[in-house]
């Protein structure tokens, strides 16, 4: 009968409704199962892009990095990336960045031809700058430097590990160049290519003129926050204004698509400006730049991040000191042999009387400085 019991004790249809009960409750475990596995993928995914440097996420706009945790956590391998032209050289270059790169992926890249290579010439007092800061050294084995002549890479490989160079077919960049002429135009114009690159490759960028002597670490100024951090030939008080005065022989790129964009826009605007160096052009399309891209663009203070042309005078805040507003290989070298002399007599002074701001640079008998 369809009311009587089973041998179990239960009837039949009892029986199947336990069943049926007991497969949906089944399904509905596998499936809600599955379900909240997904999210939490997705989640780890989205957590690991986020702590991919470079990244314009809004969670790093007020991080600086300026601490060993910051590079931690931007740290990642770049993906090798093809390119139109893919060659043995760029496999080499490629090759080079990795090994040279901090540990946030950024690259540290300065340009020399033979006369700034050359024995006593600008890259000794570049290196030596290092060597003689407060904990510098350990960014010597980090520098990539960009030979743009065949001696001048001679030169750079005894010396360090790292030399890269760029040829010019029908240029000859060896020699002392004088200021704006042809051959200097072609000379400072000649990296820019190769700095997009290096932003193509996933490399964070710091290009930094030769003329500079490095005496504490300047990442200490470069916030996350920027697209672009630039040095100041003349700074007014305000890292945000466009007004300030740009010097990119001291400038910061994160690798990003709208960094990759600038470069070749940079580049491409030499024809509007062709008796120009980069900086100068640089300085006309900033607004251009900032407007077109939806970029920020920081200008660094010349406090710390220093040069000729608006010295800093306190000596416990300097980080870096360009030879701007300098004409000549000369007067280069001589000015910036006496800043590396006025450091290490800074050094020789207890901590205490450093603080008292009362040591100075030398001032009398420079050629540049002022």
């Amino acid at each position: 009968m369809i009311g009587g019991k089973g041998k179990g004790g239960l009837s039949p249809i009892s029986a199947f409704v336990l069943g049926a009960a007991s497969a949906t409750i089944f399904l509905v475990f596998i499936f809600s199962n599955q379900h909240t596995r997904q999210p939490l993928e997705i989640s780890s995914l989205k957590t690991m892009r986020q702590f991919t440097a470079p990244s314009d996420h809004a969670n790093f706009e007020n991080k600086v990095n300026n601490t060993s945790s910051i590079r931690a956590v931007n740290k990642r391998t770049p993906k090798k990336q093809p390119h139109a032209n893919q060659t043995s050289d760029d496999q080499h270059l490629q090759d080079m960045l990795r090994k040279a790169a901090l540990d946030d992926n950024t690259i540290i890249m300065t340009s020399v031809n033979e006369a700034w290579a050359a024995p006593n010439s600008l890259l000794d007092s570049f290196f030596e700058s290092f060597r003689v800061g407060e904990n510098m050294e350990r960014f010597l084995k980090h520098i990539f430097v960009v030979a743009l002549d065949a001696k001048a890479y001679q030169r750079c490989k005894s010396l360090h590990p790292y030399c890269y160079f760029l040829k010019q077919e029908g240029l000859d960049l060896s020699g002392e160049q004088s200021y704006m002429k042809n051959v200097y135009l072609d000379l400072v114009w000649s990296k820019l290519k190769l700095q997009q690159r290096i932003l193509e490759l996933g490399y964070n960028l710091l290009f930094t003129d030769v003329d500079i002597a490095w005496l504490r670490d300047p990442f200490e100024y470069i916030t996350l926050a920027p697209h672009i951090s630039t040095s100041s030939d003349f700074y007014f008080g305000n890292p945000d204004d466009l007004g300030n005065y740009p010097n990119t022989g001291f400038i910061y790129f994160k690798s990003c698509k709208k960094n990759i964009k600038i470069m070749d826009y940079w580049h491409k605007s030499r024809k509007r400006f062709p008796e120009n160096h980069d900086q100068f052009v640089f300085n006309e399309i900033k607004h251009e730049i900032v407007k077109k891209f939806g970029v920020r663009m920081k200008f660094l203070d010349t406090a710390h991040i220093s040069g000729f042309c608006q010295l800093g005078r306190d000596l416990s805040k300097i980080a870096t000191v360009h030879m701007t507003c300098c004409i000549g290989l000369e007067n280069k070298l001589f000015d910036l042999k006496r800043i590396l002399e006025d450091w290490r007599s800074y050094l020789a002074h207890p901590q205490w009387e450093r603080q008292l701001d009362k040591i100075k640079w030398r001032f009398e008998g420079g050629r540049c400085i002022h």
